[in-house]
């Protein structure tokens, strides 16, 4: 082989190495996103059942760009969130327990779509503390900010309606 062949040959070589490096590392960051939304949803749920504002803080955007909408209207904005969807859950139920099943992330460099159906089951606060088992669906939109993932958006809504002249 030639001197010009060897080094030819040296850098497709070398550009391969150097392309597979590349690739492992943007498996490696991409895994690692995918780890970090996924303790999000995990924390999210947490705190849902503990009604636990300073938790989540802790992955929500709080700003006024933050909002919720859901069956019994829409909060606008960290301060709405805090008391219509946390202030409430604590006020109204004595125990809470929101559990998740087949999630799915899309990744979209540093935004992200979850999507969930979740079972939430509860007891009313009250002389009669009736408990209650509500199942939906829920969206949420995630920002990367630096390092750390947060909720920018939640949207969601009872399950699906399929009898006739339903769910229109």
């Amino acid at each position: 082989m030639t001197r010009k062949g060897i080094i030819y040959l040296l850098a497709v070589v070398l550009n391969f190495v150097a392309c597979t490096m590349q690739k492992s590392g943007d498996e490696k960051l991409l895994q690692n996103d995918m780890d970090a939304i996924q303790q999000v949803l995990e924390d999210y749920k947490t705190s849902i059942n503990k009604a636990d504002t300073t938790l989540a803080a802790s992955f929500w955007l709080t700003t006024s760009e933050a909002s919720f909408i859901h069956p019994r209207g829409h909060e606008k904005g960290w301060e709405e969130i805090k008391s219509g969807i946390y202030e409430m859950f604590g006020n109204r139920f004595t125990q809470r327990n929101l559990k998740s099943f087949n999630e799915t992330i899309q990744l979209y460099d540093d935004m992200a779509i979850v999507e969930f159906y979740w079972i939430f089951d509860a007891t009313f606060v009250g002389e009669d503390p009736a408990p209650v088992q509500t199942r939906g669906r829920e969206t949420q939109v995630m920002k990367k900010f630096g390092n750390d993932w947060r909720i920018v958006h939640v949207h969601y809504s009872g399950m699906p309606k399929t009898g006739d002249r339903e769910g229109f």
